[in-house]
């Protein structure tokens, strides 16, 4: 049997996908990943309210990583919410899920000479800190939760 080869990133993204999925799912929300390529969003999850879109963004600690310690994502693409997952070189795993308003309030907004406008970020040191270390773990979708001391 041949083996297909894969991208370290695709199938780095492809496992946060599985991991939101099967965390969504322990919380008791319906969820099912979208086909690879779909538009703007990876996952639909059922809310007992309705559908929502949620965009999935995987890091793991790498060289990459030690020198650019943000999530990027394109505001271009709306969804609902938004997982931003993070694999630490010991295997453990911690995410943070928040409405997409949520990370865009707290993304840098790009400089006016910037040429691709579009290009937003969050840095792990906003997301280890108040406003946005109270989504850890928010499987539940609860867009906000309650307050914890900051780190």
């Amino acid at each position: 049997m041949a083996t297909i080869p894969r991208s370290s990133t695709k199938l780095l993204g492809d496992a946060g996908e599985h991991y939101a999925l099967s965390q969504f799912s322990f919380a008791g929300k319906y969820a099912a990943k979208m086909p690879d390529n779909w538009e703007a969003y990876d996952l639909a999850v059922e809310t007992g309210s309705g559908l929502v879109r949620v965009s999935v963004k995987t890091r793991s600690e790498s060289v990459g990583w030690k020198t650019s310690r943000w999530f990027n994502f394109d505001d271009r693409k709306q969804c609902d919410w938004m997982v931003l997952i993070f694999k630490s070189s010991s295997r453990s795993v911690r995410a943070w899920i928040m409405p997409y308003s949520v990370a865009l309030s707290q993304a840098n907004v790009p400089g006016p000479n910037r040429k691709d406008a579009w290009f937003r970020d969050l840095s792990w040191l906003k997301l280890n800190k108040l406003p946005l270390s109270v989504f850890e773990n928010n499987w539940s979708l609860n867009p906000a939760p309650h307050e914890k001391a900051d780190s």
